[in-house]
């Protein structure tokens, strides 16, 4: 099991990689010709080697089209997601005057996250640019595009949220990451983005393995943990994740292929399972209520999965369709991100992180809950939402206090499961360990 210590511990600057393969570094911007000299060149070459070096042309000229937006995309990420809901910018007067000067400038400065995401479709489709078109890296304001620019702006941080003050060295781990991506993944589109991170599909260039890419900011009070094989203290997330898989491999889980630590940001190569939805669009595309069958045969998965994730000292603490992802051929389920969970402890936790619908009541009512009644509660709550198809509420807390609750569209069994588990009382839900031997699990085929 892991041991928690606060980043205040952790050496300032340093900086922890752990790839299963080394990367190539890439070409710098200094080192590579100007396209325009290598077109003029070739108009007077005349032979064989023509056509080899006007491939050449379009292939440096295709990297560094993909690699400019990736850039941008990224550095649009790392600035316009770290203003929480509600939060207000004040411009100041340089940015007023960059503006007026030119309104192009500033709207590649507005674009979203979602508008200038980097497809490697985009950039097959780019063979060659037309002839009226400027030069990939000639002009002075293609280049400036391509390095990070800090905004001079005050910013009202959302109730809760800790953020640094932009740096040099958070600019510089920019470059650092997209150096690493490009040389060894293709990035793909966007996944899904959360207050702290995005995801975006990817495939490992050495063996096109299908891959998911979270990028995730660090804040003054995000916390790390030290586990076994890793010399250096580890940010939560990713040491939750390689605890939750240590031992025989679960199937479960999602897996952690590949990482790295930057003073500033961490990245995580995951496993990516294809063709794959995640379990609430997966269920409203069935209608929004699942039989029985399905919802028995993907609960039992779920519950192994948080069952080893216990065992093996890893609280996930955010249980829910949108952290499950469902094999749409074979049905199989995949628990991920662990971005809200803890290591598991016997005594009391006293703050909740997570979905509110999945919150044990005892939370409430006490300020304080334990690690497997809470995962037992939002697995209650979860086979809820599949078999009813929509969530409990406060009407349910008298039935379910007696042992009442049922529905006729339900089997006994069913009904008794999700007794079972939502009772009020911890102390009388039914424990993790035993939920898989329930009848409900024997009677379903």
């Amino acid at each position: 099991m892991g041991q928690r210590v606060s980043r205040a511990k952790k050496a300032a600057g340093s900086e922890c990689v752990y790839n299963s393969h080394p990367s190539t570094p890439l070409q710098t911007t200094a080192n590579t010709p100007n396209p325009r000299t290598l077109d003029d060149s070739i108009a007077e070459v005349d032979g064989e080697g023509r056509e080899e070096r006007e491939k050449g042309v379009r292939k440096k000229r295709k990297f560094w089209r993909k690699k400019r937006k990736f850039w941008r995309s990224l550095f649009c990420f790392h600035f316009s997601h770290s203003r929480g809901k509600g939060e207000k910018v004040k411009q100041s007067e340089n940015q007023e005057q960059e503006a007026e000067a030119g309104p192009s400038r500033s709207t590649d400065d507005a674009i979203s996250l979602e508008n200038i995401t980097c497809t490697v479709e985009d950039c097959d489709h780019q063979e060659e640019l037309p002839n009226s078109s400027p030069n990939v890296l000639a002009s002075s304001e293609d280049q400036e595009l391509l390095q990070p620019r800090v905004q001079d702006s005050t910013v009202i941080l959302s109730e809760g949220e800790i953020e640094s003050p932009q740096t040099e060295q958070q600019d510089n781990d920019i470059g650092t990451i997209i150096e690493d991506i490009c040389s060894k993944y293709d990035i793909g589109d966007k996944l899904g983005e959360g207050g702290f991170g995005a995801v975006y599909a990817g495939v490992r260039v050495m063996d096109d393995l299908p891959v998911a890419l979270k990028f995730a900011r660090k804040t003054e009070a995000m916390e790390y943990i030290n586990i076994t094989d890793h010399p250096k203290p580890v940010p939560l997330e990713i040491g939750l994740t390689v605890l939750a898989n240590k031992g025989p491999s679960t199937p479960h889980i999602i897996k952690l292929l590949d990482w790295q630590d930057l003073p500033n940001h961490y990245i995580m190569v995951l496993q990516r399972p294809s063709p794959c939805v995640n379990l609430f669009d997966f269920l409203q595309s069935c209608g929004g209520v699942f039989n029985e069958e399905i919802a028995c045969h993907v609960m039992r998965q779920v519950v192994e999965a948080a069952n080893s994730c216990c065992s093996r000292g890893v609280f996930h603490r955010d249980v829910k369709e949108e952290n499950i992802l469902v094999n749409m051929e074979t049905l199989d389920v995949t628990l991920i991100d662990f971005g809200c969970g803890d290591l598991l402890y016997e005594t009391a936790y006293h703050t909740f992180s997570g979905t509110k619908q999945y919150c044990p009541p005892e939370y409430f009512e006490t300020s304080k809950y334990y690690g497997r009644p809470a995962t037992v509660f939002s697995l209650g709550v979860l086979l809820y939402s599949m078999v009813c198809g929509y969530f409990p509420d406060h009407s349910d807390q008298d039935k379910l206090k007696d042992w009442q609750w049922y529905l006729p569209s339900l089997t006994k069994e069913c009904s008794h499961l999700i007794n079972a588990c939502l009772h009020p009382d911890p102390e009388k839900r039914i424990h993790l360990d035993r939920l898989l031997l329930h009848d409900w699990f024997k009677v379903i085929p």
